[in-house]
């Protein structure tokens, strides 16, 4: 009884505690009440607003894809840029931030290495040189679509999306240049041949340019565009800092808070896209078929979000880029067009030499030229801000004050390297180009639109209702000439005149085609020539294993339909995979599983399905394989590694049996590719047991390979990014037509993607309404909302949703009215 007599007023006490643990309790809950229904997560109703012209009537079908109608074109880009804001606020902000290098004022210190990269760049710099070429109704619009994104922030009162009360913020203003800051973020996505001729550069510090072109092959074996030894031409001229000299490769890595390879946009393998046109003479309704399926980064919300514009000499529909006025691919009611990344070779690195009497003067093909100059101040949240100066060639900005591994490859108190990229240039008015896309009333129209697109260059293939079929490269490409000078494939010499361009290549000398005779029309990154000019338009095309493949599936049925043309986004089998699985199969090995496991792997022919395996195994062995070639560079394999996959390198010297790249430095003995092969199957066995069991007959390639939907930034916080990350296990590899480049370099999970198809389009010709599309997350950016991940099942399973003008029904409706 004394011990309950205790219980009791002890209970007395906490009386007061627990009464104010129950008022938090249900403060918390009705403030997380209040704020859910306040959010405007699905826009409906009626909507005054002072800035819009007339009004527009807004219909959501049952995909959540808006049809904007409105009675003029600004209009209809106020409706849109209203829609943006109000749907996927926080992802404009994030990205008008990092485009002109502002993410640090919410973030902190953790971004100021990126924010320091893109004032360098000086990307909203150049925005708002090149609006001010652009014509005088495009200016119109971009304002529009400004003005509409503003009062789509504005509406969204106190309740805005849950990562502005994460990060202490709030929407900023979007302006005009904006818009064409974010369009020149995507053009740095789509390149990243600078981050190549990085690569080249050093990894000529330890190797003969022989070795160099082991590791990084040219297009075509024993062929590449130039004969300049610059491993070499590096070393005689002392380009590397002297800390380099006696040292070795395994030294001189970066810190673990400076910018890698994979913290930037662009300069990685597999950054692509496929698309094909079959004519009506390999079709069952006569008519042409288009598909389409951009190969970008996956992000939550996703990047693309879709919607129809419906005004005076306008009616298009399709996907849109949150921050662009625009339909960057999709159809009209006449004709559908897709893209590809040509990935032309515009960006250049320089050596530049500095007066080492005057450090702000570097050396000129004519004598010494002043350094231009400007200051950059970076406000960080928490902290005191950062002042920097921003440096100039005559080339471009110099990049090795600002980014470490660009500093580490020389010796900066004589050298500085300079970025020349055409993206840059105030010419660049491609936003002018890619509205009159948007107006053109057929395919000839669309077609001389097409030659105002400055940059990303860009694989434009289309189709119309007419039964014509394609294709045209649109974009500008610095002129070269094959093995004159270095083509691009390692930094020039600043001072020598010989390696400055002269000039972009006609758009009437671009690789094109109408209605080929073979009926069909497929672009996947592969070598692109145009039959007039034998220059390619870069070194560093992809490897055309997605190309091949699709041309086999074309060409493996004398007639297609939708169903082909899904199983072909589909597909799964990776000619990536199947020259190396002869070496795969005759792997012998000692560990305890590798009976069962070579057992499960027996039949495996590289078809990277979900549940397969052997994809699995094929897949760490690679890996593994892939590692005991090339780990022996040290910094320079790890930090590009993920990045780069290295396996054509890898599938080039597995061909010959002895290749020195498979001998193991470490041990006295000389092993040859079968031994290295050995050890990389029971590396992978130990790897794959440990994470997956002991069981082989349970293993399979979904285990590994996820799709992760990463929110940025909040996706990298270990207990927000379950919350905001959207994850499913997914088919193929980084070589598939199905793409999942694999995440290699990342130590929790090497075989994870967070680049695969960003969207699939398919249009029937004989009929635009059974047009059809999917991508992996929905349309919502409200991490609430159902319609934040609605559709990412659909895409994993490769199921589509009706692309339609003309829904049957619809779910809701806005109407935007002036005041």
């Amino acid at each position: 009884m004394k011990y309950l007599g205790k219980l009791s007023g002890f209970a007395r006490l906490m009386r007061p505690v627990f009464l104010i643990l129950g008022i938090a309790v249900i403060t918390c809950v009705a403030v997380v009440t209040v704020y859910l229904i306040s959010a405007h997560t699905t826009s409906s109703g009626k909507r005054s607003i002072k800035s819009i012209g007339d009004s527009v009537t807004i219909t959501f079908d049952e995909a959540d894809i808006p049809h904007i109608k409105a009675k003029s074109q600004a209009d209809a880009l106020f409706a849109l840029g209203y829609l943006h804001a109000s749907e996927r606020s926080w992802q404009m902000e994030i990205n008008r931030r990092l485009a002109s290098g502002r993410l640090s004022e919410i973030l902190g210190s953790d971004t100021v290495k990126i924010d320091r990269f893109m004032r360098t760049l000086g990307i909203k710099r150049a925005a708002e040189q090149q609006f001010d070429r652009h014509s005088v109704g495009t200016k119109r619009l971009l304002q529009a679509y400004a003005d509409g994104v503003n009062a789509g922030n504005a509406h969204l009162g106190w309740a805005l999306p849950i990562e502005y009360f994460l990060t202490g913020s709030k929407p900023g203003h979007w302006s005009p240049t904006d818009s064409i800051a974010w369009m020149l973020m995507m053009d740095f996505d789509l390149g990243g041949n600078w981050s190549k001729e990085l690569q080249r550069l050093e990894l000529s510090q330890f190797l003969t340019t022989k070795q160099v072109w082991d590791v990084l092959p040219p297009y075509i074996q024993g062929e590449p565009v130039t004969n300049v030894d610059f491993s070499k031409m590096y070393r005689d001229l002392g380009v590397y800092p002297a800390s380099v000299k006696g040292s070795s490769s395994q030294s001189h890595k970066l810190p673990a808070n400076d910018l890698s390879a994979n913290d930037l946009p662009g300069g990685k393998d597999g950054i692509g896209s496929n698309n094909w046109a079959l004519s009506g003479k390999l079709t069952a309704s006569g008519k042409p078929l288009l598909a389409n399926d951009p190969h970008l980064g996956l992000s939550a919300p996703a990047i693309w979000y879709f919607a129809h514009l419906d005004a005076p000499g306008m009616n298009v529909i399709g996907g849109t880029l949150p921050g662009i006025p625009a339909i960057i691919l999709g159809r009209t009611d006449q004709f559908a067009w897709s893209f590809t990344n040509t990935n032309p070779d515009v960006q250049d690195l320089y050596i530049e030499r500095i007066d080492s009497q005057n450090p702000g003067m570097y050396q000129g093909p004519q004598g010494l030229m002043p350094f231009k100059v400007r200051q950059e101040i970076i406000d960080v949240k928490g902290e005191p801000s950062i002042t920097f100066i921003v440096k100039e060639t005559r080339h471009g900005p110099v990049i090795s004050d600002a980014y470490a591994r660009a500093k580490r490859s020389i010796d900066t108190d004589r050298f500085a390297l300079a970025l020349r990229w055409n993206a840059l240039d105030v010419e660049n008015h491609s936003m002018d180009g890619i509205l009159e896309m948007n107006r053109s009333k057929d395919l000839n129209a669309f077609k001389q639109a097409l030659r105002n697109i400055f940059a990303p260059m860009q694989n434009i293939v289309m189709a119309d209702i007419d039964g014509n079929i394609a294709y045209q490269a649109a974009g500008v490409a610095p002129k070269r000439t094959l093995h004159q000078g270095l083509y691009g494939v390692a930094p020039a010499l600043g001072w020598d005149k010989q390696y400055d361009w002269t000039g972009y290549v006609p758009y009437d000398q671009l690789p094109a085609s109408n209605n080929p005779e073979q009926g069909w029309i497929a672009t996947a990154n592969q070598r692109i020539i145009a039959a007039n000019d034998p220059n390619p338009l870069t070194a560093d095309w992809d490897l055309p294993t997605r190309y091949n493949r699709i041309v086999e599936l074309i060409q493996g049925k004398s007639m297609h339909d939708l169903d082909s043309m899904k199983a072909m986004q589909a597909d799964t089998l990776s000619l990536g995979a199947t020259p190396l699985l002869d070496l795969f199969k005759s792997t012998t090995s000692s560990h305890p599983l590798a009976a069962q496991a070579l057992a499960v792997s027996k039949d495996f022919n590289g078809d990277m399905k979900i549940d397969s395996p052997g994809a699995l195994i094929f897949n760490v062995w690679a890996d593994q394989l892939t590692r005991n070639l090339f780990s022996r560079l040290g910094y320079l394999f790890t930090d590009q590694y993920g990045a780069r996959s290295y396996r054509a390198a890898l599938t080039e010297q597995v061909q010959n049996p002895n290749s020195p790249w498979c001998d193991d430095p470490k041990t006295p003995q000389v092993e040859s590719c079968q031994d290295a092969s050995n050890n990389a199957f029971d590396k992978a066995l130990t790897y794959l047991s440990k994470e997956y069991g002991s069981n082989p007959q349970q293993w399979s390639w979904g285990n590994a390979h996820i799709a992760v939907s990463e929110h940025r930034p909040l996706g990298k916080v270990p207990v927000l990014g379950r919350f905001f990350n959207i994850q499913t296990p997914f088919p193929g590899d980084s070589f598939t037509v199905n793409v999942g480049r694999l995440e290699l370099n990342n130590p929790n999970n090497p075989y994870q993607t967070l680049q695969a198809p960003s969207m699939r389009t398919i249009y029937d010709l004989s009929d635009l309404e059974k047009s059809l599309f999917i991508y992996p997350t929905g349309q919502s950016g409200w991490v609430q909302s159902k319609l934040y991940r609605n559709l990412n099942s659909l895409w994993a399973k490769n199921e589509y949703l009706p692309l339609q003008m003309k829904p049957a029904s619809t779910k809701r409706q806005l109407e935007l009215n002036s005041q």
